[in-house]
């Protein structure tokens, strides 16, 4: 869920990211086929890459979190805060709760500009962190 809610705000801005002509890419850990099915239900206007190999998870250093993370106080806040707008927790088989996330922005030769490796599910850059975050590279993107 917290995952969704991030690409919900991205999705929000994504006008702003065109405009910057920076494109969003999704990788996920799970199967093509669960995520071909997320991506009919959700209509992300962004590219989705499946990586259940972990590939990119482990190039990026996005570890696993404890049990301890995966529950913290602030994850617990952002679930109650989803689930009172109504965000409901959809089913797309065994999820791995304990992997962690990131936001990245990496140019076109693979350079990596920007890292933002998740501490627990609810620690995300907003969307506008991400949107200053090109700001401050872009005359490195063009």
């Amino acid at each position: 869920m917290p995952c969704q809610a991030h690409l919900g705000e991205v999705q929000s801005f994504k006008a702003e990211f065109d405009r910057r002509r920076v494109a969003i890419v999704v990788v996920s850990f799970t199967e093509p086929s669960k995520l071909m099915h997320y991506q009919e239900f959700h209509h992300w206007p962004f590219t989705l890459l499946a990586d259940p190999e972990r590939t990119a998870y482990r190039a990026l250093a996005l570890k696993r979190l404890s049990w301890l993370r995966v529950f913290s106080p602030a994850t617990l806040k952002l679930y109650v805060k989803l689930f009172r707008e109504g965000m409901k927790r959809e089913d797309y088989g065994k999820d791995d709760i304990y992997q962690s996330g990131g936001d990245f922005l990496v140019d076109r030769e693979g350079n990596i500009l920007f890292a933002h490796r998740s501490q627990d599910p609810a620690d995300r850059p907003s969307a506008a962190e991400l949107l200053r975050a090109i700001d401050r590279r872009l005359p490195t993107l063009r």
